[in-house]
């Protein structure tokens, strides 16, 4: 194999970040409730997101379990919202760097940006974003 066959790791399956540019839209669903410190971590992210990408929010808001179906069928490009870190989607989802984070007596509830798997261009956009602007390491 030729070291020039080495560079078509792909990148965006289904051409996600290409897509928001082109069409200048990103659809977002926003898992509710979502108030207070959670909504203006979100709007901070996608004010940023907005920017790197050169495209607007298309934001709905819906219950959690819909809207990551979207999501994993392509839908959605991006789900915000509260999730406990042992949440059955963690692994059949991209879980970002967390906006917000508060201790509860049942385990952390992080607010997370949510990707659909193996957008990597998108999740890289969505990662450096979710860094500078959530919770500090």
């Amino acid at each position: 194999m030729s070291a020039a066959g080495c560079d078509s790791i792909p990148k965006d399956p289904d051409g996600t970040l290409d897509r928001v540019r082109a069409e200048r839209v990103f659809r977002v669903g926003v898992i509710a409730p979502h108030a207070g410190a959670h909504a203006a971590a979100s709007r901070a992210f996608l004010a940023r997101v907005s920017a790197a990408a050169a495209a607007q929010p298309r934001i709905e808001t819906g219950a959690a379990e819909p809207l990551l179906k979207r999501l994993e069928e392509g839908e959605l490009d991006l789900v915000i919202g509260a999730m406990h870190e042992k949440s059955p989607w963690a692994t059949m989802v991209s879980l970002l760097p967390p906006l917000a984070e508060e201790t509860t007596p049942h385990g952390k509830i992080r607010l997370l940006p949510i990707a659909r798997n193996g957008e990597n261009d998108w999740i890289t956009l969505l990662h450096g974003q979710a860094k500078v602007a959530g919770v500090p390491e």
